[in-house]
């Protein structure tokens, strides 16, 4: 029972991620921890969560087609934002960051206005608190 429960709820991951990306800012945890760490909650996101919702199963094509391509992007955020303390760069990641986040941000009112899917939205609002956070401090 915690297990499914721990499921529903995993956009908490993604709030840790801001946390720890803060907290390797101010060199409290090495850059390699953080690096390993979003590695493991990307990989989470994209490829292992799809298998273990049952709903996602149930849902139509176009739903389907939708759900991969956020968990996708988000799972590709996690990895910048964790790129971007790794390398210190500004170039190319901070831009595929900047785009990803647009991407991620039209998923957020797709998912609040046209579908009404409350998990989906409340994962793509924590993914947002997180490139706001990455991109805030960057600068």
């Amino acid at each position: 029972m915690a297990s499914k429960t721990l499921l529903k709820k995993d956009y908490i991951l993604v709030l840790l991620q801001s946390v720890m990306h803060f907290l390797t800012i101010k060199n409290v945890i090495p850059a390699v921890v953080f690096l390993v760490i979003a590695v493991l909650v990307s990989i989470y996101f994209f490829p292992v969560k799809l298998f273990l919702r049952n709903e996602f199963l149930s849902e139509s094509n176009k739903k389907k087609v939708v759900l991969a391509l956020s968990y996708f992007v988000i799972s590709n955020i996690i990895i910048l934002t964790a790129l971007t303390v790794y390398l210190d760069s500004k170039g190319f990641l901070h831009t595929a960051l900047l785009i990803y986040s647009i991407i991620n941000l039209a998923f957020l009112l797709y998912f609040h206005f046209k579908e009404n899917m409350r998990y989906n939205f409340i994962l793509a609002f924590c993914v947002v608190i997180l490139t706001s956070g990455v991109v805030g401090l960057q600068y």
